[in-house]
């Protein structure tokens, strides 16, 4: 097994996935959901290819943090952010992450309330200007979901 299918089993075990579930028909697919909340950022803001990958990561990281328990989003935005802004990064750049996963998360309650999945891989692929986006998620601990309800 190749070490990012490891690191991808990993993840889906620390959530308590013991094997892999195709989407359950009629559930929304992540890949199409993600895509359709970044779109109208990547629109605004993704002028190059590098930028609509950006802009997609960062969706990626806003709708997980938003899958956590309320009283975990702030450690895990700020684990986000350590991570997509470079350590003395100005505040203007660490304001566009923020910007990004808040809309995000927003969106999300708005317009998947009940979805309640983990992104745990994706790969972005962009090729002659078609934006592709593979997903692989897992049902959040239904302990995590206290807070939605």
């Amino acid at each position: 097994m190749s070490t990012k299918a490891e690191e991808r089993w990993k993840r889906l075990a620390a959530l308590g996935v013991k094997r892999e579930i195709p989407t359950p028909e009629g559930e929304a697919r992540m890949s199409a959901v993600i895509l359709q909340l970044a779109k109208p950022l990547i629109r605004q803001h993704g002028k190059t290819e590098e930028r609509a990958k950006s802009i997609l990561m960062l969706c990626v990281a806003g709708w997980n943090k938003s899958v956590f328990p309320p009283d975990m989003q702030p450690i895990v935005e700020k684990e986000l952010i350590d991570r997509f802004v470079p350590k003395g990064g100005s505040a203007e750049a660490v304001g566009a992450v923020v910007h990004i996963m808040d809309t995000v998360a927003e969106q999300r309650e708005k317009l998947f309330p009940d979805l309640h999945r983990v992104i745990v891989d994706y790969e972005i692929e962009i090729s002659g200007g078609d934006l592709n986006l593979n997903v692989t998620s897992a049902r959040a601990p239904d302990h995590w979901r206290e807070g939605h309800a």
